[in-house]
């Protein structure tokens, strides 16, 4: 129950949204169009070098071993 309303508040908001953006004057329409796309283009590149990075650190990671070492203290 929980997660259909979180999907109904979500659906809501996009509605909303949509809404606000009908109302705007065409030019004004025109530069928030084009912010969403900046934005989402530069999410996405974000996220790929983010992955690229951890694939990157996975692979180089050697693997650490230990040794018992004895002390003598005499």
């Amino acid at each position: 129950m929980n997660k259909e309303f979180i999907k109904k508040m979500v659906k809501a908001e996009k509605l909303k949204y949509e809404a606000i953006k009908e109302i705007l004057p065409n030019n004004l329409r025109q530069k928030v169009d084009s912010f969403e796309k900046d934005a989402f283009n530069l999410l996405k590149d974000v996220a790929l070098e983010i992955i690229k990075e951890d694939v990157n650190e996975e692979s180089h990671t050697d693997k650490k071993t230990t040794k018992k070492v004895n002390v003598d203290f005499s």
